[in-house]
């Protein structure tokens, strides 16, 4: 049977296209041999490789707030009356119980007195109802002279002291007449993403960097972990309270802080830079650097902080290998295949580790 010139035609262009395709393969594969060639004898110079050391790693979480005292609290009566001492002075460390201020009391120690009589006869002539009437006017007017002194609720150091001896005050918070901080070391209180809140465990060290003071690094641990999160327009979070472990007085309450949770910890490991590791289709490597020639070097890794990764196999301390093993990374066979398309931004068989 005879073709017509029109199949003829497709026919020979699809031969003609067979032979570019199986050319361009050819030459592709030329170019890559190629490639990987000059790779291999790229010149490594001394500032390219390090030798393996062992050391510690640890890995944090950041986080910031502000210092402020376990306890604060305002100073107020609840009954009202004119400052007969005033014993407040701003700076002042004081005990629990120790006398802040006192009003005149003149009133209330009669009203206690004619009240003490009143229950004394009631107990000897009274009902039982009587008695028990005269034992809450009693019990009364007993409270009421005691709130006219006001004591420190707990150790601490008075902030503010807002009134003077013959000033008129009132009852309840808005007629405070001044203001203690609890002793004792600074919390912050600090917000962790729920990506990473599940690393954060209480007692853990914290390292606190403070804008106030930036020769110093203090010392804290995790305190408190909420028992529930926040959710803040989508974004949630999980309140920590971290502690100090010192008390000094270069820390301000609101002074803004730094802070790294530390949440894993290795001592004396094999350790090298993340960009020393290749992946290699799923194996990672370190690319060894044996008479002045990359040679891969399949490894197993550890905790990775984002900066410096544990070796656990592969490479002993004294081994040389490349600081930044990825311009070699066609050595260890880490391209992808011929013709093959990497995705969008990346580079064809490398995955640098860390974050």
């Amino acid at each position: 049977m005879k073709l017509s010139n029109k199949k003829r035609r497709i026919i020979a262009i699809l031969v003609i296209i067979g032979v570019l395709g199986a050319g361009w393969f050819a030459r592709k594969q030329r170019l890559d041999k190629a490639a990987t060639g000059s790779r291999l004898h790229r010149e490594i110079t001394p500032e390219m490789v390090m030798r393996v050391e062992k050391g510690d790693l640890q890995k944090t979480i950041s986080a910031s707030g502000y210092l402020s005292p376990q306890q604060i609290k305002e100073l107020y009566f609840s009954i009202s009356g004119r400052v007969k001492n005033d014993y407040l002075d701003a700076g002042k460390r004081v005990k629990k119980g120790e006398v802040l201020v006192e009003l005149e009391k003149t009133r209330q120690e009669l009203e206690y007195i004619r009240a003490k009589k009143a229950y004394d006869l009631a107990v000897i002539n009274g009902s039982e109802r009587e008695i028990k009437e005269a034992e809450l006017t009693l019990r009364l007017a007993k409270e009421n002279l005691e709130a006219t002194t006001l004591t420190a609720p707990f150790d601490g150091i008075i902030t503010r002291d807002l009134v003077d001896v013959g000033d008129y005050v009132g009852i309840n918070e808005q007629n405070a007449v001044g203001t203690i901080m609890a002793d004792g070391p600074y919390e912050i209180d600090v917000e962790i993403s729920e990506s990473e809140c599940h690393l954060v465990k209480i007692g853990q060290e914290v390292r606190i960097t403070v804008e106030a003071v930036p020769e110093r690094t203090f010392l804290g641990r995790v305190k408190e972990i909420a028992l529930q999160a926040k959710n803040n327009n989508g974004i949630v979070t999980l309140p920590v309270k971290i502690i100090l472990n010192e008390e000094t007085e270069l820390l301000k309450p609101e002074f803004s802080a730094d802070l790294e949770i530390i949440v894993e910890e290795v001592k004396d490991q094999v350790l090298v830079p993340v960009a020393a590791i290749i992946n290699n289709r799923g194996q990672e490597q370190v690319i060894k650097v044996v008479n002045n020639r990359p040679v891969p070097t399949p490894v197993k890794t550890g905790l990775n902080n984002g900066f410096s990764v544990v070796i656990l196999e592969g490479v002993e301390p004294g081994d040389e290998i490349l600081i930044n093993a990825h311009p070699f990374a066609n050595n260890a066979g880490t391209g992808s295949s011929p013709g093959a398309r990497p995705g969008p931004g990346s580079r064809p068989g490398i995955m640098i580790r860390g974050r």
